[in-house]
Parts: structure tokens; C-alpha cells; sequence
């Protein structure tokens, strides 16, 4: 049975009743089943959501409304990709990827649109590499992009990196591109270009797109091509991922160097003609004062608010350190390149960032969770901020060495509301033996002083959190409460439902906020 909502209908009903709403076009039952409340990103029995019925059964009015309302379509998911390439009608497909490139997604900055992003709109201008192709036509493109998607470009020889291609016509050219970026492109294929596209997809060794090109161009069920391309446009998203993984760990992190002084000359080889073509270092000092330098690229440092400011702000807080060429055809020969310096933290940390920002690697080391919301924070990335604030509260050792005060002064610095709640509930389960603790006092009163303007009224945010978890914790309703008054005499009874132990948490509570001179 579904849990009743303040209507009295049951949410599991309303969401049925949206399901079907979605599949027969009711913009307005949709509206009012989505205003009461009901979670329009789960799936029904079928693992079908809302927005999937709604694009699959050409209705684009209730797609617009669902996307309006929260509705997501994010093609790094298998979800995602099934309402793009399940969708009836070409208008419904573009309003969908419309909003999957859009600002209402960018606060995520998921991996896929990302990278979409530097072939159609990089606002940054931060392509390296022009390529020529039958019509005239050029094409803006980034090498480390190209080296670590496609094998035909030599890692052992970079330099040699094709950059005409007259006897490809443009149009074909594109979609490989897009292909290489992650732009959805499987539904605009047209017949005429298999021949070219397939023998163009071996040419560039991408095998996954060419066994794509020779399954689909002979199918003639659109329910069956639909499913191919959602099947493939998935593992093309997860074949990218581990593509940039192997270029992050080989080329990135495994290039390097070693600062063994903090002079600005540096004898390293020249940015632009050697792997992986950076055009910006990373420099990290760890807590022992050793120093290395990453070389890395705006474009995908970008996804971080913190980089992409800088850049529009040309780089005024960057260091510029002299690059001396490797053998300088004078003495001379020196050149800048910029460079920018992390807060001091350990190596994992800033390859954790790296990993982050270039593949959206999520399994964060626990012993460098704290580490990476720190710099999270301190470059803007609220989303990379969330996944290890996921690995602390998922970590049975993370207080081992840190406490759960530590937990929670670290929430309040860097504003991670998970990390405030999983310390509100861990206070809530241990109230008794926390009870006579100082650090306890201690964060109860912050907690007080952080609301701006107190009020008589105002509640204490973290004791308020407690007060909620504490019900939890006995698997209590705020009506249950009333119990412990009308039926006080009747322990047995009490006991049996955990009020007496909850009225013992609440007592012990409500004891540290008096004790501090506080309002209940």
C-alpha cells in the first residue's frame, strides 16, 4: 500500500495515475499529480519513467512539463539515453537534448554534456587543432581529445598528428567529430552516409561506432533501431570514460614533474609539441613541501566554477613560470606558460580532483575524502563535493581517525548538507554516551550562534536535526509523542514502542541546550 499524502491519496496511486497521464497526453492531470507532490524521476514496474512514456508516446506538451519540474534526462545514464533515442517524434529528441546541454543541468556539469560542449560551445576557445576537410570546411578540435579517442593518432609520435582530410566531406567529418565528443548524433544518420561514415569510423580505428554503423545500416524497424542505438549510445558514453581514464593515468598523472626548487625556469619539454599538450599545469604541494606540477588542459579543468572564472578573468592569480625548450636553439629560448597552485594537500588528493574533473571518477580514497571537499570547495566543484562527502558517510572507518565533530565542522565549513545530517543522525544514535561530552556542548553552541539573526523563537538547527533523527531512531511519528502523556502510567506498553528510551535521548538533550543557557 502507498503512504498517504495530506490529500489522502496514496503516492503510489499518483504516480500510476502520472505514468498514465504521461502516455495519453493529460498536460493537466500531469500538472496537478506533479503539484501534489509526487517523484517524477522514479520508474514504474516496467523501469519505465514518467519523462520516457511522455517522449515515447509523442507527447511533447507533458515533455515540457516534466523537464520544467525537475524531470531528468541525463544522458550519462542508461534512462536518459532511452527518452533521446526512444523518443516518437525529431522535435521531442531536440527538446531533450536541448535541456540536457542546458544551464538548468550545468550545476551538475554531468561527464557526457561536458564534453559535447567543447566541440559545439567552448566559450573558452581552448581547441588546439584545426581539421581540413574535402569542402573547405574546418573544424575546431583539441589533440589530447583526438589522441585519447582515437588509436590512429600515435601517442609514440604526436607530432603527427593528421590534420587534413580533402577527400572527406565535411558533412561526414561532423558526425565522426560528434561521435569523438558524445554529441548524440545516431538518430540523424541518414542512409546515403553509411558508406563513408563506416569506412571514415575505420580510418580512426573506432571500432564500437563502425560495429554500430554495419548493425544499424541494414535494420529497417524503428523499434529495433531505437534499441540499438539506446544500447550503443551508453557504451559509447562508458568506452569515452575508460578512454580518458587510461589518457589520465598515462599521460597526465604519469607525466608528471618533480619541482626540485622553487625557481621559475624550468627545463621541461615544450608544451605544444609534446604529450599531452597541455596548456595549463597544475602545481600541488603536500604536506611534506615536496612539489610536482600536472600537466593538464582548461577544457576539461573548466568544469570547475573556480577554472572557468579564471579564465574569463585571464588568468590574473595564475603564476607564469619560464619554460627553457629542451635544447634551445638559443639561450634564450624561453617561454611562459601559466600555471596554478592548489591549497597545499596530498598527491591523491589532487589526482582524485584530476580523475574527477577529466572522467568523473567517483571511487574517492576515504583517507582523502576530507582533503577532497576541501579543495572541492575551494575550486567550486559542489557536485565533486558530494561524492566524497557520499564516501565519508558510506565508510565504516571514517571515524577511525577523525571525529564526528570533525564531520561537522567540516560540513559547516565547506556547506555540505549531507555531512550535516550524517552528523546530526551518528549524535542522534550515540546521544547517551556523547551526552557528557564536551565537543558536544561545544558544537550545539556554534550550531546556536550560526543562525544570523536569533530570535527567541529560532530553533538551533543541529538540535532540531537530533530531535528528528532521535524519532527515527525509535521509529517514532510526532503524534506518538502525545503516548507518553495520555497513557504515562502504562510502562510496559511505553517501552514496547521505545518511547521510554526516547524520552531518556530527548531528557539527556534537552539538558546540554539548558546547560548552555539556550531555548528548548
Amino acid at each position: 500500500m502507498g503512504q498517504n499524502n495530506n490529500d489522502g491519496f496514496k503516492v503510489k496511486d499518483n504516480f500510476d495515475d502520472l505514468c498514465y497521464a504521461c502516455r495519453t497526453g493529460d498536460v493537466e492531470n500531469a500538472d496537478r499529480l506533479i503539484s501534489m507532490g509526487v517523484n517524477i524521476n522514479q520508474v514504474d514496474k516496467f523501469d519505465n519513467s514518467p519523462l520516457f512514456l511522455a517522449s515515447l508516446c509523442g507527447h511533447i506538451e507533458v515533455v515540457k512539463l516534466l523537464l520544467e519540474r525537475g524531470a531528468i534526462c541525463d544522458r550519462d545514464r542508461h534512462e536518459g539515453a532511452r527518452c533521446i533515442y526512444g523518443a516518437l517524434t525529431d522535435a521531442i529528441r531536440d527538446m531533450l537534448l536541448s535541456y540536457d546541454i542546458s544551464k538548468a543541468f550545468d550545476t551538475n556539469q554531468p561527464f557526457a554534456t561536458h564534453i559535447s560542449s567543447l566541440l559545439k560551445e567552448d566559450e573558452l576557445n581552448t581547441n588546439d587543432l584545426l581539421l581540413d576537410c574535402k569542402d573547405d570546411v574546418k573544424f575546431s578540435t583539441h589533440k589530447f581529445m583526438l589522441i585519447a579517442r582515437s588509436p590512429v593518432f600515435d601517442t609514440s609520435n604526436p607530432n603527427k598528428l593528421s590534420t587534413t582530410f580533402k577527400d572527406i566531406p565535411s558533412h561526414t567529418l561532423g558526425i565522426l567529430l560528434e561521435f569523438i565528443y558524445l554529441i548524440p548524433i545516431l538518430h540523424e544518420i541518414r542512409s546515403t552516409d553509411f558508406p563513408d561514415l563506416i569506412k571514415l569510423a575505420n580510418t580512426f580505428q573506432l571500432k564500437t561506432l563502425s560495429e554500430f554503423l554495419n548493425k544499424a545500416r541494414h535494420m529497417t524497424d524503428p523499434v529495433q533501431k531505437s534499441t540499438l542505438m539506446i544500447a550503443y549510445q551508453y557504451k559509447f558514453t562508458e568506452l569515452a570514460r575508460n578512454q580518458l581514464k587510461n589518457f589520465v593515468k598515462n599521460d597526465i598523472i604519469g607525466r608528471h614533474i618533480e619541482l626540485a626548487d622553487d625557481s621559475n625556469i624550468l627545463e621541461i619539454p615544450d608544451p605544444a609539441k609534446s604529450l599531452p599538450f597541455p596548456d595549463i599545469y597544475l602545481v600541488v604541494e603536500n604536506h611534506t613541501g615536496t612539489k610536482r606540477m600536472y600537466p593538464c588542459h582548461i577544457s576539461m579543468l573548466s568544469r570547475a566554477d573556480f577554472f572557468k572564472e579564471l579564465v574569463k578573468s585571464d588568468f590574473q592569480d595564475g603564476r607564469k613560470y619560464r619554460l627553457r625548450r629542451s635544447s634551445p636553439a638559443k639561450a634564450d629560448d624561453v617561454t611562459d606558460i601559466l600555471c596554478l597552485e592548489l591549497p597545499t594537500c596530498e598527491f591523491g588528493v589532487a589526482e582524485s580532483i584530476i580523475n574527477y574533473l577529466y572522467y568523473d571518477r567517483a571511487d574517492i580514497d576515504p583517507n582523502h575524502a576530507f582533503e577532497v571537499i576541501r579543495i572541492g570547495d575551494y575550486i567550486m566543484a559542489s557536485r565533486l563535493k558530494n561524492i566524497a562527502a557520499a564516501v565519508i558517510t558510506q565508510s565504516p572507518d571514517v571515524l577511525v581517525s577523525d571525529t564526528i565533530f570533525d564531520v561537522l565542522h567540516l560540513a559547516w565549513e565547506t556547506g555540505v548538507e549531507r555531512l550535516e545530517q550524517f552528523g546530526a543522525k551518528y549524535i542522534a544514535q550515540h546521544i547517551q554516551e556523547l551526552s557528557s561530552s564536551r565537543e558536544l556542548y561545544d558544537v550545539i553552541l556554534e550550531s546556536s550562534r550560526r543562525i544570523s539573526s536569533r530570535e527567541e523563537l529560532d530553533t538551533i538547527e543541529l538540535v532540531a536535526d537530533i530531535r528528528f533523527y532521535l524519532l527515527g531512531k525509535y521509529d517514532l511519528e510526532p503524534d506518538d509523542i502525545s503516548l507518553l502523556e495520555t497513557d504515562a502510567d502504562d510502562t510496559e506498553f511505553l517501552q514496547s514502542l521505545g518511547l521510554l528510551d526516547y524520552k531518556d535521548d530527548m531528557i539527556a538533550l534537552n539538558k546540554i541546550v539548558t546547560d548552555l543557557g539556550l531555548s528548548i
